[in-house]
């Protein structure tokens, strides 16, 4: 689905990515670990378009990448789930409909779920139309990070991509969001970005 060969990005002067080559098949979950610092978000900003490529070649399900916009690899099905989960302080809902219209709550249900934020949706006093009501500002670091998760699979995205995506949540919500992930790969495709060793079983 996803093809990068000799890739190379640079900051600068500094070479942050040295010839590249990598394939994600379609259908399966790819696992890129490695320490801070190697340059493994810099690659997830490249395959998205947050970042200039300087040479190489990238292709998804047959189109040239490096002549494609950030916006438009968006709606070729590309989902990004980066590190910092970047809500802005406006409610749960509208954080979620920044990627796509929902019209439907039961859209906003299955994406809060696979998000892993069911636990928040079932235990809330007022039950989901609060919650969906709930301010950014308001959740904690890992509830904002499920929050981005649910932004980027309400698309239905072909291919996701998650940069750390249970880096900042407690054990509990971490095991709860492993799981959701588990039910959701399923025959989908998706690139994890992780220095952890929990996360390669997804």
């Amino acid at each position: 689905m996803l093809s990068i060969k000799k890739l190379n990005q640079y900051y600068g002067e500094s070479h942050a990515l040295w010839d590249i080559d990598l394939e994600v098949p379609a259908g399966q979950c790819t696992v890129l670990m490695g320490r801070n610092g190697v340059g493994k978000t810099t690659l997830l900003q490249c395959i998205m378009g947050l970042l200039p490529m300087f040479s190489g070649a990238m292709d998804f399900a047959g189109v040239d990448l490096r002549k494609t916009s950030a916006e438009r690899r968006a709606n070729l099905g590309i989902g990004y789930v980066p590190q910092d989960s970047s809500l802005f302080f406006g409610s749960l809902k509208e954080n979620i409909e920044l990627a796509t219209p929902v019209t439907d709550d039961a859209d906003l249900i299955r994406a809060a779920e696979i998000a892993g934020l069911s636990g928040l949706v079932n235990t809330h006093p007022q039950g989901f139309d609060m919650v969906i009501g709930e301010r950014g500002e308001s959740l904690s670091g890992g509830q904002r990070q499920a929050v981005a998760i649910a932004r980027a699979v309400v698309r239905e995205p072909s291919m996701l991509l998650l940069d750390e995506p249970t880096g900042s949540m407690d054990r509990d919500l971490e095991e709860h969001i492993k799981s959701s992930l588990d039910h959701y790969a399923l025959g989908k495709t998706l690139m994890v970005v992780t220095h952890r060793t929990p996360m390669m079983d997804l």
